[in-house]
């Protein structure tokens, strides 16, 4: 068996996994996303928005401990879809046909699966991407707070060197030097902003919202992955039928 053929069978079984441990991930995903948002249903931005405002007013650089949760949930969804998606395009890649002089018949489903693992496999990527924003931005909000305390540090350093020429001990040349540090922590009295800390608090609930709109988003689309993946296998593994043996010996497979 050549290494191809084997990574062939390889990436078949990978693939049967993933269909078959398809709901069982699904389950999951929908139990975390339902402990993960107290704050659902129509007024779901605004509930949670008001929530986060009463958390935040006593103390504005306390993490958000909601969104955390459902950021944590969400991203490692994100990148476990996103795996199994590459698993599957690879798959699919592997399962095309040898190519026939003038065209490739028979690969009409293999294209319109891999187009949309595709589609989903960026949209899980862009979820990512988006949300890996949120504590540098949730930091910049919170720094803007001018009732916090500040602390300054000064460090100081200097050096002295002397020479001296002659004496009993010949020519002589000395260097020394000192460090010194200093904190300062200065606190303001005034108030806190108010309409900071609706700022901060709308911040929160929109991640919030993104987050679980992200995980919904994910969930909708491994279903129909897996449902399109369990309708159409053997097209994607056999897309010429079983008795067809062209998998590339003495001549070239193009994938799409």
């Amino acid at each position: 068996m050549s290494s191809i053929e084997s990574n062939r069978l390889k990436s078949a079984n990978e693939a049967k996994d993933i269909l078959h441990s398809g709901p069982t991930f699904l389950n999951a995903l929908s139990a975390s996303l339902a402990s993960s948002t107290p704050y659902a249903g129509p007024a779901v931005l605004s509930t949670a928005e008001q929530a986060f405002f009463t958390t935040i007013s006593s103390d504005v650089e306390s993490p958000n401990a909601t969104v955390d949760a459902l950021y944590k949930s969400t991203r490692d969804a994100c990148i476990t879809a996103t795996s199994n998606i590459r698993t599957l395009e690879r798959f699919i890649g592997l399962h095309v046909p040898q190519m026939e002089d003038g065209n490739n018949f028979g690969v009409t489903v293999q294209m319109m699966m891999s187009k949309f693992l595709k589609e989903e496999r960026e949209k899980c990527e862009k979820i990512l991407t988006d949300t890996s924003k949120y504590y540098a931005s949730r930091a910049d909000a919170i720094e803007k707070f001018t009732h916090l305390p500040k602390t300054t540090t000064t460090e100081t350093t200097s050096t002295s060197q002397s020479s001296s020429s002659g004496g009993k001990d010949g020519d002589e040349s000395k260097t020394s030097s000192s460090a010194s540090t200093e904190k300062k922590s200065t606190k303001n009295e005034e108030p806190v902003n108010m309409h900071r800390v609706k700022a901060l608090a709308a911040l929160d609930a929109q991640m919030y919202a993104d987050l679980m709109g992200g995980m919904q988003a994910i969930i909708d689309g491994y279903m129909m992955i897996l449902d399109n993946l369990e309708k159409n296998w053997e097209k994607l593994e056999n897309p010429r039928g079983k008795g067809y043996g062209g998998y590339g010996s003495g001549g070239s497979s193009m994938v799409y």
